[in-house]
């Protein structure tokens, strides 16, 4: 069930962020994924100053992540094989986009970000680099 979960620095970053859904698990001050039993963690009372709870990153799933940069950023992270290979090994590259609309009947990206400089071996480690450059993007903006 772990590896449903964003890692422990990034759910880090995305505290930093802003980000404030509500979560299926979180990591203790050590770093230790920790799961609510039987409801979802919506309250917050971690993110209150001077609470008890104020130590505890809620644990976002990948899913949530890459849903949260879509609608509070503008930026979608896609995870693909990379075609440029001729499919002989399964390679994963990751593509960032940056405010995508619609125009003149036809989807307009503004900013496309496609990092071949690494390939990763599986589609989680890609997705995990992914979730990394959508936080520096966010980060430096």
């Amino acid at each position: 069930m772990e590896k449903e979960f964003v890692s422990y620095e990034q759910a880090l970053a995305l505290k930093e962020l802003g980000f404030d859904e509500p979560c299926f698990g979180y990591y203790e001050p050590n770093g230790e994924l920790d799961y609510i039993e039987n409801h979802i963690l919506k309250d917050f009372p971690y993110l209150a100053k001077n609470s008890e709870w104020q130590d505890l990153v809620a644990a976002p799933t990948f899913s949530q992540a890459f849903r949260w940069f879509r609608e509070k950023h503008d930026k979608y992270g896609v995870v693909n094989i990379d075609l440029s290979n001729n499919l002989k090994d399964k390679i994963f590259v990751y593509m960032v986009e940056d405010k995508l609309g619609y125009g003149n009947n036809l989807w307009v990206v503004y900013n496309r970000i496609i990092d071949r400089s690494e390939e990763y071996n599986t589609y989680e480690e890609a997705e995990l680099a992914c979730l990394d450059k959508l936080i520096e993007l966010v980060k430096t903006k």
